[in-house]
């Protein structure tokens, strides 16, 4: 049995007829016939009886058509996984994600890491923001070489590693009554809700998910428009758990406010990669990402990057 035998099959299946099948795929009817009678010596019965000028599937075609279509399906899916990685393997720039919702500056945020990995490396980086399964998408299939979590990530086939930490901080707009306390507890954000998403949340350990684990314990919310999270955040007195960095507030709109450090946990921040051979400029990338982390925090943390926004 082989996955031509298959594809013709499912083909057949579809079509009602072997000249249709043929013409689909691209060969001789003589082709298909043989192929399909073949398999059907292969699996000891009948796949098609004729029926009038076409035919029909008899109770073995119809048992084996299912499982048939998904092996093709998932032969199909192996060779543009394939047809992917070997177009990434020979591109000689790299193509990153910041796993989490798009944000304010995210595009300012992502040119500066992408400047700087480009600039030490010497290999022109693009890094871009993408949610939890379309960012995993497009790592398996090639599009991205590795993806940046702010929290462990753990999937089939991936490789976590953790290049650094960060701190827990508050977004809350500019009435929110706890605008002015410094810093916030997990008992003085309790009685407000926070945002929660599936998407984002769902996928793997965030930040939001850490915070709950260690005591946070607000009413979760999900709101799916932008206009709904200003609205959340302005009207309703509504919070969003990120990373505490200066760079991240809009002024005077909204603010980053710092969580007790004594009380909240440390996030990590990972670099997710396939689990397979990588390419060159991927391990330099891994080193760097290691080795400059901290840089990369202190950067986003100065008053100088604010100002620079």
């Amino acid at each position: 049995m082989n996955i031509r035998q298959l594809v013709f099959f499912c083909r057949a299946a579809s079509a009602g007829n072997f000249s249709a099948a043929a013409k689909g795929e691209g060969v001789t009817v003589q082709a298909v016939s043989k192929s399909i009678h073949e398999l059907e010596e292969e699996v000891g019965g009948r796949l098609f009886v004729r029926e009038g000028r076409g035919m029909r599937l008899t109770q073995l075609g119809s048992m084996l058509l299912e499982p048939a279509l998904k092996t093709v399906e998932s032969f199909n899916s192996l060779e543009q996984t394939v047809a992917s990685w070997q177009s990434a393997s020979s591109r000689e720039d790299l193509r990153l994600a910041l796993v989490t919702p798009p944000f304010s500056k995210h595009e300012f945020i992502c040119a500066i890491i992408a400047r700087l990995i480009t600039h030490s490396l010497g290999v022109e980086t693009h890094l871009s923001v993408s949610v939890g399964k379309s960012a995993l998408t497009g790592l398996r299939a090639g599009a991205l070489d590795a993806l940046f979590t702010i929290g462990e990530f753990d999937a089939p086939g991936c490789t976590c590693v953790q290049i650094g930490m960060v701190m827990p901080g508050v977004f809350m707009g500019r009435h929110h009554p706890l605008r002015g306390k410094r810093p916030l507890t997990f008992a003085d954000l309790e009685p407000y809700p926070v945002l929660w998403s599936e998407e984002i949340d769902g996928f793997n350990e965030t930040i939001l998910n850490s915070c709950l684990k260690h005591g946070l314990s607000s009413p979760l919310e999900s709101i799916g428009t932008n206009e709904e999270v200003v609205d959340f955040l302005e009207n309703r007195n509504g919070y969003i758990m990120g990373v505490n960095l200066r760079a991240l507030s809009i002024v005077p709109f909204a603010m980053m406010h710092e969580v007790d450090p004594e009380r909240a946990p440390s996030i990590p921040v990972c670099l997710v990669m396939l689990d397979a051979p990588q390419r060159p400029e991927v391990e330099r990338l891994n080193r760097f990402a290691r080795s400059e982390f901290s840089f990369m925090k202190r950067l986003f943390s100065s008053d100088k990057t604010v100002a620079g926004s």
